[in-house]
């Protein structure tokens, strides 16, 4: 199973600069988003069709998560929003962007910034009383290190390859129907039916190769934790430890701390250093036994499956 793509270009050039000269020289990174609303498939059991308005990289084709935009530290980032949904949106990049403005119906709007330290970032719609975000607005930000490296920011700790695990819960009756249909949510009651990961049930989500953790014994993954949902999800790794290297954005100091489980608040992310130690097929999931279900149904919650050959 792939679990790092050729070099191109853009990954070499950083190493070579940065080893003339100590740092690499920033690019311009440009990408555009479409907003609009659509249906998502949550397979297996309790599983359902769902209403959702989503980031997409196509118009009127929404993703949930939105699109994972990866940039490098000091990158100068042209992120184009288009609005193609009914209702005002926006996009906001926790720690990072500050432009709460709506974009109206039918509008656009360019967000420019230099990509900042290297790290895990969640964008989201932060209108509607947390309706936007609770129907599928929300998305990763990834910046890697300037000098190109497989390592979490420059100097600090490497790994083989890495994973992007974007945690989230939806509540179909009572929010995704309701605003999906052009009502009004009672944001007062919110009682979630689906917990997904990476926009997956749990079913689709230990077959699916961008999520699950598939290596060799010796390697190292660095998984990159985001909680765009409302409620915290405790995530429990079985076969081995993991080491927290930063919370929330935040850089931990060495020796850090090994855990075989981590609660992420709603809206907050972390990263974690989880070693390949010995051969087998073991689970990832996670420890509240109601977000391992699709309404109600186990196992089709926040889980995947780690594999070591």
């Amino acid at each position: 199973m792939e679990k790092t793509k050729p070099l191109k270009l853009r990954h070499v050039l950083p190493w070579c600069l940065a080893a003339l000269f100590g740092q690499a020289e920033a690019a311009t990174q440009n990408f555009t988003l479409y907003v609009s609303s659509g249906t998502w498939p949550i397979n297996g059991a309790g599983g359902a069709v769902v209403n959702v308005w989503g980031y997409g990289d196509q118009a009127a084709s929404p993703k949930i998560p939105g699109p994972a935009l990866t940039v490098y530290e000091g990158d100068t980032v042209n992120l184009t929003v288009v609005n193609n949904h009914s209702l005002d949106h926006n996009l906001v990049i926790q720690g990072v962007s500050t432009d709460l403005s709506a974009i109206p119906p039918g509008g656009s709007k360019i967000y420019s910034f230099t990509a900042p330290s290297a790290g895990t970032y969640l964008y989201s719609d932060t209108l509607n009383n947390n309706v936007n975000r609770e129907m599928g607005l929300y998305g990763a930000f990834v910046v890697r290190p300037a000098d190109g490296s497989n390592s979490a920011w420059t100097g600090g700790p490497a790994y083989t390859f890495e994973r992007t695990w974007v945690v989230s819960d939806m509540d179909k009756p009572r929010w995704n129907d309701v605003a999906g249909l052009g009502g009004t949510v009672d944001t007062a009651v919110y009682k979630p039916t689906h917990f997904l990961i990476n926009g997956l049930g749990g079913f689709d989500g230990m077959m699916d190769a961008a999520t699950t953790i598939d290596g060799m014994v010796g390697e190292t993954a660095l998984v990159r934790i985001i909680n765009a949902g409302q409620y915290s999800q405790s995530l429990h790794f079985h076969a081995n430890h993991f080491k927290v290297l930063t919370s929330n954005g935040v850089r931990q100091s060495s020796p850090y701390q090994e855990l075989d489980t981590i609660n992420v608040p709603p809206m907050t992310t972390a990263d974690v250093l989880f070693y390949l130690n010995q051969p087998g097929h073991y689970p990832m999931h996670n420890h509240t036994s109601q977000m391992e279900t699709a309404n109600g149904v186990y196992l089709n919650g926040v889980s995947t499956m780690i594999m070591m050959h």
